[in-house]
This record gives C-alpha cells, sequence and structure tokens, in this order.
C-alpha cells in the first residue's frame, strides 16, 4: 500500500523544523489536545486519530521499511499512521500518540504536509515522545497513581501503556525508585 501521495511536497524528518519549546510547555500543549478532544486515561487513541480524519494501517516489515516513514501527514483531516505488524498493541498505543505529536506538533495540525520516522534521537523526535507520554500519561494522575501503588507494572497496566513506557516516565517525572 503506497501512502505517499505524488503531488504533494513533503517536508521530510530531517526538514522538520522543532517546535524547541520546554518540554513542560509540550505537555501543557498535550493536555490542552487532550482536553479539546475529551481525551482521558486509558482512553483508545486510534479513536483520536479517526476523529482527527487520520488512518491507521498495519503492514508486515519489508512493506513498512519500504514506505519510509511512520506518519505521512498530506493536510489537515488527513494523514496516515504506519504500524508494523509484528509489534505489541500496549506498544503501538504509544507509537500512535508519538504520531499524534508530529501531526499536532510539527505539522501544524496538517498545514505542512510531513513524513516523520520513528528513528533516531532528533529533537522533533524528543518532542514526539514528551506528546506522547504526556496524552497518554498525564504528569499529575501518573504521580498521583505513583505515590498510590509504586508498582510500575500495576501503574503501566492502568493507563495502557508498556511497563518499559511506564519506568520511563516515572525516571522523566523523578519519582521514587
Amino acid at each position: 500500500m503506497q501512502v505517499r501521495r505524488s503531488h504533494i511536497r513533503y517536508k521530510e524528518a530531517d526538514e522538520i523544523e522543532p517546535t524547541n519549546v520546554s518540554k513542560d510547555k509540550v505537555e501543557e500543549y498535550s493536555r490542552s489536545v487532550a482536553d479539546a478532544f475529551s481525551f482521558k486515561v486509558g482512553d483508545d487513541p486510534v479513536v483520536l486519530i479517526d476523529r482527527l480524519g487520520g488512518r491507521i494501517s498495519y503492514q508486515n516489515l519489508d512493506d513498512w521499511i519500504a514506505e519510509g516513514g511512520s506518519i505521512f501527514v498530506h493536510k489537515t483531516n488527513d494523514f496516515d499512521v504506519l504500524l508494523p505488524r509484528y509489534t505489541h498493541p500496549l506498544r503501538d498505543r504509544f507509537t500512535i500518540a508519538h504520531e499524534l505529536g508530529h501531526y499536532f506538533l510539527h505539522s501544524g495540525q496538517g498545514e505542512t504536509p510531513i513524513i516523520a520516522h520513528r528513528e533516531g534521537s532528533t529533537r522533533i523526535e524528543w518532542e514526539a515522545n514528551w506528546f506522547a507520554a504526556a496524552l497518554l500519561m498525564p504528569k499529575a494522575e501518573f504521580a498521583s497513581e505513583f505515590q498510590r501503588l509504586n508498582d510500575v507494572g500495576r501503574i503501566a497496566r492502568q493507563f495502557g501503556v508498556s511497563k518499559a513506557a511506564a519506568e520511563v516516565r516515572k525516571n522523566a517525572l523523578a519519582l521514587g525508585s
């Protein structure tokens, strides 16, 4: 399945400008998006993709690699998120939220056509990760649940993320051991 459209001039990953705002500002923006779309802890980010006019395609590894991107933003309310078939649904939830980060932060909600790749350690990838973490594991709720439960595995299940994602969030928020 080819999602790149030949008549659109996309900004490729290395041409996309980061927002260069602080992690806290990305967190605030992510929460404002969640509030605007009534997205709550545990909600399925696929529903948000649908509401925004996006599509998700699951591909075999070879097709996913050949396509050369994880999100193709064509225009406002028209984008495609590509996921490999072999990943776990909890991993996919974070990836989908990450791609939404690119949609909101780097394409201006579709005003700039972009192709972003989920690889590397660039500023735009950090920003998309910060957005995803805040969307799926809001700071206040996560900190409160960590204080209450002090168990990363249980918290991960509650927030619908992998244990690894919950561990990274715990460390990023400098919460206990």
